[in-house]
Formats: structure tokens, C-alpha cells, sequence
């Protein structure tokens, strides 16, 4: 087992390497610097404005005659200040375009450093996704697992009552709920729960354990709305393990129905359980994107909408990557505990 996740961290890199690549084309060769720029500095800024974001960012680099003529524009007041001059800087004779290869050298020295640039207000990105990565997972992290308990205990039940009452029930209920509009559904929970009833906080935020107050309905809603698509998926996995030969085995054998479900078919089902919750881990990071939004959480949800909606490429390049790592790490993890809950899996 070793031996294979070395060899699969030595791939990770690689894989990296790729998405960066992509993540260069779009947000580097795709978009224009002029275009970024201008969306920073607004559209109505002085040529001198945005060429000075560019030097900023390292898209360009001044000559002697660029550099000593944007000291004498500095130099003049708000009311000497003519547009005309401020529109005279020449490409190739007042500054220079960085070459890619040397944009791109850069963008990988940064992301080795975690240094993402600053963000539309001024922020070093990484701190903004260090702090809103807590916000997120203060709420995904125990709405996942709370959502994940139950739809296990209910499959079971499910399966372990199937073609009664209670499995007609659970099934029913989880197929109206599924049914349910989400975005209705948090405008209702919203309105009455928290607007008109006053049980929870309408919105916002806190800090440290006074943040558990504003986190209690989306929990709710995320595991509400969550109970639907769990119950139905671990019903059908349980139901399909209780149909082979080892099960009718251990009836045979005298054990108990609760010894069956909860000792033989609950460890069976594992393997289609952990792909299930590997594959929602790269999200828990990145929070419940439409609930952050609704509720005002300032997580990495909520930023991510913010930065697409408002262009801010550094926020959205530094997701993107962080995004892919988290991934392939899930991936990694799969494989681990596949081996970890069943012997039969070997790892080579």
C-alpha cells in the first residue's frame, strides 16, 4: 500500500502541473490584461491607470522614457492633469509587454509560495480563503455528517422493514422531499422559521460560538433538504447487499435481523458509501454555495460566487487550484480506505 500512494503523490504533481496550465490560458492569454485592468480600475480610468495596474501585476515593465514620463504625470496636480497626456504612453516605447513563459514562471512561483495576489478590495487572497474555508466548513462539515447518520440509519431501516409500512413511509417522504424546490425551500425557511417566527437569525455571521446561532437553519435545511436523495441512495445499496448468498448464510445460522444489517450488510455497503462521501469532501471546503449566499455565511461558497459575479480572477484562479488538490487527495483517500474495509481490495 505504500508503494502505491507514493507512486500516486508522484502523479499528483503532473496532474497539477496540467491544471495550472489550463487556469494560465484562461485567466492569462484569453483575457486581456487591458481587459482585467479595466475592470479593476473602471472603465473610465486615464490609459495611465491602467497601465500602472499592469506594472503592478507584472504584465508590463516601464522603459527609462515610460518611467520618467509617469514621474512627470504623478508630478501634476488633479487640476493640470491633461487626459490627452494621460492617454500618450506608446507600447514598445514607454514599457513593455512581460512574455508569457515569463508570466507563467511567475504564476507557478506563486502558487508554490500560496501567494495569489490581492483580491478586487485589496486583500491577499490567501488569508480571504484561509478565513472563509472556517466559515464553510463550520457549516458543511456537521450538515454533512448529520445528513450522511441519518441516511444511513433510515436506509437501514428501510431495508430492514423493505415492503412494510415504514419502508413505503420512508420511501414516500423521501421522494416529496426530493420533489421540493431548493431555492423554495430556504425562502420558506427563511420567511418563517427565521423572519416571521424568530427561531433563528435571519442572516449573517458570528464569531466563535456565536456563530453556532446563525449556522442552525442552513444546517437544518442542508440535512432537510439532504434526506431525500441519502435515504433513497443507501436503501437501494442495502437492499442490493441483502439479496447475496453471505446474508441468507448468516439468517441461516440462526443470527438475528439487527446482527445481519448492522454487522454484515452495513460493512459490505462501505465500499459505495466511502466513494460517496470521498466524492463530496472536495466540496465541504467550498461550503453550500447557494446557502452561503442566502444566509450571508462568508465562507469560500459565498466568495466564489462573489469573485465570478465580479470578475475577480485571483479569487477564482486560487479556488480552481486549491479545488483540483483537494480532489485528487480524495481520490488518494478512496483508494485507502477501500483497502481498509475490504480485505479483498489490494493496492499495488
Amino acid at each position: 500500500m505504500l508503494a502505491y500512494v507514493l507512486r500516486k503523490l508522484l502523479y499528483m504533481p503532473l496532474i497539477l502541473m496540467g491544471v495550472i496550465v489550463i487556469t494560465f490560458i484562461l485567466f492569462f492569454l484569453v483575457t486581456s490584461p487591458e481587459a482585467l485592468a479595466r475592470h479593476r480600475v473602471g472603465e473610465k480610468a486615464s490609459q495611465q491607470q491602467v497601465l500602472e495596474w499592469m506594472a503592478v501585476n507584472g504584465y508590463i515593465e516601464w522603459t527609462d522614457a515610460g518611467r520618467a514620463k509617469r514621474e512627470a504625470e504623478l508630478e501634476r496636480t488633479e487640476d493640470e492633469f491633461d487626459k490627452e497626456l494621460g492617454k500618450s504612453f506608446d507600447d514598445g516605447v514607454d514599457y513593455k509587454r512581460t512574455s508569457s513563459l515569463i508570466l507563467f514562471g511567475r504564476y507557478i512561483r506563486d502558487i508554490a509560495r500560496f501567494d495569489y495576489g490581492m483580491d478586487r478590495r485589496d486583500r491577499p487572497v490567501t488569508r480571504v480563503l484561509y478565513e472563509g474555508m472556517w466559515a464553510s466548513l463550520a457549516l458543511t462539515l456537521p450538515a454533512f455528517l448529520i445528513a450522511e447518520l441519518l441516511g444511513v440509519f433510515f436506509g437501514l431501516i428501510a431495508a430492514m422493514y423493505r415492503q412494510t409500512k415504514i419502508d413505503h413511509v420512508l420511501v414516500i417522504s423521501a421522494i416529496l422531499i426530493a420533489s421540493i424546490n431548493n431555492i423554495a425551500l430556504y425562502m420558506y425557511g427563511q420567511k418563517f422559521l427565521a423572519a416571521e417566527w424568530n427561531y433563528f437569525p435571519v442572516s449573517g455571521y458570528g464569531d466563535g460560538f456565536n456563530a453556532v446561532r446563525y449556522l442552525m437553519l442552513p444546517i437544518l435545511l442542508y440535512v432537510f433538504i439532504s434526506y431525500g436523495d441519502q435515504l433513497r441512495f443507501n436503501r437501494i445499496v442495502m437492499l442490493d447487499e441483502t439479496n447475496q448468498d453471505y446474508v441468507r448464510t448468516a439468517r441461516a445460522k440462526g443470527l438475528n435481523e439487527n446482527s445481519v444489517l448492522f454487522k454484515h450488510v452495513l460493512r459490505n455497503t462501505l465500499i459505495p458509501l466511502i466513494t460517496r462521501w470521498v466524492v463530496a469532501i472536495p466540496t465541504l471546503y467550498l461550503g453550500a454555495l447557494v446557502l452561503e449566499s442566502f444566509f450571508g455565511i462568508p465562507g469560500l461558497g459565498y466568495l466564489t460566487v462573489d469573485a465570478i459575479a465580479n470578475s475577480d480572477v485571483n479569487i477564482v484562479r486560487a479556488t480552481v487550484v486549491l479545488g483540483s488538490i483537494t480532489f485528487m487527495l480524495a481520490n488518494l483517500l478512496s483508494d485507502v480506505l477501500y483497502a481498509v474495509a475490504d480485505p479483498r481490495v489490494k493496492l499495488s
